[in-house]
């Protein structure tokens, strides 16, 4: 049975001898003299559990605890001080600071050895409740990729004049949206979990038109003004179904930008959108994103009244589009990877044919 590692950092060869006396036995135990010792130990080796000496100058002590619960490989390793029992005000700066106990000289062995067991048990212990959360997340958001893939299926099954459209718009929206973060104007906003949840409510945009009857909806011609009326009510209802999704599931962040993106996406930079008239930044930055995907995809596709523009024609199409329609800094972007947008272009039948469109792999 491998035995469980403690790493002691002690300035004291006596204290350190003493300590192995008592727990050697039971555990590996791995012995530092300095806070640089320390730091050259834990690069190599991660304990199970962390025993410092409070004899050890104060600076020391406290920048080893501060280095530990601040760096992400070793913040979860439970940290002891062994300290004098006169030195009250110590043990409660080595709690504040992340310490999960203290041990008072002079030593009393079986006290050491049951609150070194407890701490290296409760520390295993929350590190299984943390797997089985991340499992349980992992489950809800296959939960929500399975509906992300049910209701886009669902409309396009209705649709018949824009088929592929929000698999489409998914795989360029993704493309776009992953390039922004990389820019610290849009990374603060743009966080790892809102990329995820904007990137699952892609295909999801247009779920609107689930209500559309098929008279408009499937019509092959140009649209008359009352038929376009009829039309432009699918983001009201596509909103309004991840409005009342959002208070009803444990992820409201995830109802909150799935409405966002299908209520605004066509929105216009100068107020001339639909359906609330949004203006400038007024309208969600998830929902702008979607914007300039939105109609990148339907200038390059075939549909009953025109042939697919080419890329380059799409792309001047969106750069025209600059300021008016779109918001004007995302144009810029868009057109900076101009590039990548064009490969995703040519590969997107690949993402359908493999159902990967739904997916963030971040």
């Amino acid at each position: 049975m491998v035995k469980d590692t403690i790493l002691v950092i002690d300035v004291d060869v006596d204290g350190i001898q003493e300590i192995m006396n008592i727990l050697s036995d039971s555990y590996r135990i791995c012995t530092a003299g300095s806070f640089e010792d320390a730091l050259l130990i834990i690069r190599d080796i991660i304990p199970e559990l962390i025993l410092i000496d409070s004899t050890m100058s104060a600076k020391d002590g406290f920048d080893i605890l501060e280095f530990l619960k601040t760096n992400d490989k070793s913040s979860h390793i439970p940290v002891i001080f062994i300290t004098p029992l006169d030195n009250p005000d110590f043990e409660v700066r080595a709690f504040d600071m992340g310490s999960v106990d203290y041990i008072t000289k002079p030593f009393v062995p079986k006290v050491v050895r049951k609150r070194i067991e407890t701490q290296i048990k409760l520390a295993k212990y929350e590190h299984k409740l943390e797997e089985l959360v991340e499992e349980k997340v992992s489950e809800i958001e296959d939960m929500y990729d399975i509906m992300a893939i049910s209701f886009a299926g669902l409309v396009e099954s209705r649709d018949g004049i824009t088929g592929g459209h929000l698999k489409n718009t998914a795989i360029y929206y993704k493309c776009f949206i992953d390039y922004l973060v990389t820019l610290p104007v849009y990374s603060d906003v743009l966080t790892p979990v809102v990329v995820k949840k904007a990137c699952r409510s892609a295909p999801l945009h247009d779920v609107g038109k689930i209500a559309i009857e098929d008279a408009v909806l499937r019509k092959s011609s140009a649209l008359s003004g009352e038929e376009f009326e009829k039309m432009k009510k699918h983001a009201v209802i596509g909103g309004d179904i991840f409005h009342f999704l959002s208070s009803r599931i444990e992820d409201k962040q995830f109802g909150e930008i799935a409405e966002q993106v299908s209520r605004y996406h066509h929105e216009k930079w100068d107020g001339s959108g639909y359906p609330e008239g949004l203006k400038g930044e007024q309208i969600p930055l998830v929902a702008r994103i979607m914007s300039i995907v939105d109609v990148y995809d339907a200038l390059t596709s075939k549909r009953p009244y025109k042939e697919p523009y080419s890329h380059v024609k799409s792309m001047k199409m969106i750069i025209a589009g600059r300021g008016t329609s779109f918001d004007p800094a995302l144009v810029d972007e868009f057109v900076k990877i101009g590039d990548k947008i064009k490969k995703c272009l040519a590969s997107k039948e690949d993402y359908i044919n493999n159902q990967r469109y739904f997916m963030y792999e971040g």
